[in-house]
């Protein structure tokens, strides 16, 4: 038995519309379908290969922060794109938190840039 694939990633969500806007607007994924689970929505956007799930409970959840350093957990999503500078613009004008702005990291010879998500989690855009 192998792994083939990434079917989907999860992200509960605490903003639905302000997330509808980030990952379908500002980010330019395409908006899947959405299901139904009696206490929770699904709703699914497209990546390349597998798809974003986005969780919306019908009981709010408590809010948690975690660091960057904290063990245990996800650090990041990391997404590629053709034109961060479109997508720097978008968030920006959005006024997304962001914690990196376009930088070129030597170490891995890209262009990346760390941007916050409606929900708290960072993102992580790098230039193709």
């Amino acid at each position: 038995m192998a792994i083939k694939a990434i079917d989907h990633i999860t992200i509960n969500c605490c903003d639905l519309s302000d997330s509808f806007i980030f990952y379908g607007e500002v980010l330019g994924l395409e908006r899947l379908n959405d299901v139904d689970m009696g206490d929770h929505v699904l709703h699914y956007y497209q990546l390349p290969g597998a798809r974003l799930e986005l969780i919306e409970y019908n009981e709010k959840q408590t809010w948690r922060t975690f660091g960057n350093t904290d063990v245990g957990i996800y650090r990041h999503l990391a997404l590629v794109t053709d034109d961060l500078n479109s997508v720097n613009a978008r968030i920006s004008k959005g006024g997304y938190q962001v914690n990196l702005p376009p930088t070129y990291i030597p170490q891995l010879d890209k262009t990346v840039m760390l941007v916050v998500d409606p929900n708290g989690v960072e993102i992580e855009l790098i230039q193709e």
